[in-house]
């Protein structure tokens, strides 16, 4: 637990160093229909492998010290609209009720330091709260259906708020 508040903390602060500036989906990138096949087998995602509507669930573990511990095992829905150009990820993230409402009424979010490497995705969600949320997943086929599953965790002012698990499938 130590070492994941340590790692989160330095990636918090690695991002406040770099500045962030806003970035936006830009107007060449545009959803598909289908991803590359690169993005299904697990390599190195081709250009344009997770552009598109991907839409699922996460669910929020029970940690010990976990600051809300009603928010144990929370299921919410949850859709990111990426855009992908060379190996950055630009998008929108969304969140609606699922067994629970999302975590301070969170409902949208903007997608920074996005990347695409080794086969899988990382991104940080801007939360309007000021919070954000670190997504790392990785691509799969299942059912003919392509979907991202990984991990996520959440934190405001350097300190941990929420972490769990997700699963999306591409709508388009």
């Amino acid at each position: 637990m130590l070492w994941w508040l340590a790692l989160a903390a330095l990636v918090m602060l690695a991002g406040c160093a770099a500045g962030e500036s806003q970035q936006y989906a830009p107007s060449s990138a545009q959803p598909v229909a289908q991803a590359s096949s690169a993005a299904g087998s697990g390599a190195a995602a081709g250009e344009g492998a997770y552009t598109g509507l991907w839409e699922g669930t996460s669910t929020a573990t029970c940690m010990p010290l976990q600051p809300d511990i009603t928010r144990c095992n929370a299921v919410v829905k949850i859709t990111f609209q990426m855009f992908q150009q060379g190996s950055a990820l630009t998008g929108h993230y969304g969140c609606s009720f699922g067994t629970m409402v999302c975590r301070d009424t969170n409902t949208t979010g903007t997608i920074r330091d996005g990347k695409v490497r080794e086969g899988g995705a990382s991104m940080r969600v801007m939360l309007p709260d000021g919070s954000s949320c670190l997504f790392n997943g990785r691509p799969s086929q299942k059912n003919a259906r392509e979907q991202l599953t990984g991990t996520y965790f959440c934190m405001q002012g350097g300190g941990y708020i929420e972490q769990g698990r997700f699963q999306v499938e591409r709508s388009y």
